[in-house]
């Protein structure tokens, strides 16, 4: 029986063709020869009442005693399919449980599996919990039987009618972090190959398309699998690719956009007739300063371009200026309101406002002179991370190294001396 997914073994002694005819087409009490002659037949106390087959139940014997069971198959299907809606949910459930018992003995099961999944997946609407609780159930069995050339068609069956039905948190958890592990475990067990990758990201991707963190997350797992593809022939790609830049612009909490900008795709995109303007404002958002972006945006194509798809100026004038404080404490620890004010486009008085909400999203740390009108910075967050800042990194490890060998070299010295 099924239970979870996964087909176990009955008792031999059960009829699973006459059961489940039986549930289609339920037998009918059998005449008596009393009732017959127009009389009653006493039943006795604790006498079951005899049973007469159904024309369905008898049907369905013979086709199995001719082991035609193809057509017993199509036959079983058809009248499961006919009362999918109307039946109690759990009885149908059970319906399918033997059926999936019957394919597995008659080793029919593999030339099924798709076209049931495919059954079970053509409607989004009515019974959809049924219906993925019954396409979870043909995974399971997949791995259970080890149908391995079957594991991702199924799989991309599930999460394609979950993604449909709203039914994918369930399935893959809730966090961004769950999510990656349980599709790369995906990946590194069953041997995906980059084309099976780039399918099974792209509906996740899809999925949570209108959620600005989860684009981010997904997109950077998504579109390095579409190196090496043109954007001019691929636009699929170029539609989920304009998707996660304008979604993650449009968000005011995701700031930092270098890692989207840096992918091969994007700079593809800079080409593009119709999107070279929003590869520009990625660019000028990732790793320009306030001025960058002010002066794109004075270009009419660049005004139209984001009115028409919804881009807030003034979402990213506040990322521009925030970020650019960013790039400002990288380049000196010591800063002037002036300064601040120049870099940022505003009066010298809001300078203070635009620090305090920098250090409060953890941008910076610094500390405000009200007096001497300076910001002292002790440290900012990258606004990207390549080769000069991993060079930088190594440089900072290996001066912190050479402090702590130092360290341990005098209180190592100091010891003898302590001790006489």
């Amino acid at each position: 029986m099924l239970a979870a997914g996964i087909v176990f073994k009955a008792s031999a002694d059960v009829d699973f063709v006459l059961e489940l005819a039986g549930w289609v087409s339920p037998p009918t009490a059998k005449e008596s020869e009393a009732t017959a002659e127009g009389g009653e037949a006493p039943q006795e106390e604790g006498e079951q009442e005899a049973l007469q087959a159904s024309a369905f139940q008898v049907q369905c014997a013979d086709l199995e005693s001719r082991e035609q069971f193809t057509e017993l198959d199509s036959k079983f299907e058809a009248a499961l399919k006919e009362r999918f809606d109307s039946a109690p949910e759990s009885d149908v459930e059970c319906a399918y449980t033997i059926l999936l018992q019957l394919l597995l003995k008659w080793e029919m099961l593999p030339s099924r599996l798709l076209a049931l999944a495919t059954d079970f997946a053509s409607n989004t609407t009515t019974r959809t919990a049924l219906r993925r609780k019954l396409l979870l159930s043909l995974l399971s069995l997949v791995q259970q039987c080890d149908l391995q050339e079957m594991r991702f068609p199924m799989l991309m069956k599930l999460i394609s009618y979950c993604s449909a039905t709203q039914q994918l948190e369930p399935l893959l958890g809730g966090s961004s972090a769950r999510r990656t592990a349980m599709v790369e475990k995906w990946v590194r067990e069953w041997r995906l190959s980059t084309e099976q990758q780039r399918e099974l990201w792209g509906v996740i991707f899809d999925a949570y398309a209108a959620n600005a963190d989860a684009t981010f997350e997904n997109a950077l797992k998504y579109f390095p699998l579409n190196d090496g593809l043109s954007l001019s022939s691929e636009p699929a790609l170029k539609q989920r690719l304009v998707k996660a830049l304008t979604v993650t612009i449009r968000s005011p909490d995701r700031l930092n956009c270098d890692k989207l900008a840096a992918l091969p795709v994007v700079q593809q995109l800079s080409q593009d007739a119709e999107h070279a303007v929003l590869a520009r404002l990625v660019s000028a958002l990732a790793t320009g300063m306030y001025s960058d972006y002010a002066a794109l945006y004075k270009q009419p194509a660049t005004a139209a371009y984001m009115e028409k798809h919804e881009l807030s100026h003034s979402v990213c004038e506040r990322k521009a200026r925030l970020l650019t404080i960013v790039s400002l404490a990288h380049a000196s620890k010591e800063l002037r309101y002036d300064d601040i004010a120049a870099a940022l486009g505003v009066p010298e008085p809001q300078v203070e406002a635009w620090v305090v909400e920098a250090i409060c999203l953890g941008l910076v740390h610094a500390k405000m002179d009200q007096v001497e009108r300076v910001v002292v910075v002790s440290l900012a967050l990258e606004r990207d991370f390549g080769e000069a800042q991993l060079h930088k990194l190594k440089a900072s490890l290996a001066e912190w190294g050479k402090a702590v060998h130092g360290l341990v070299q005098v209180v190592g010295t100091a010891r003898p001396t302590a001790a006489a």
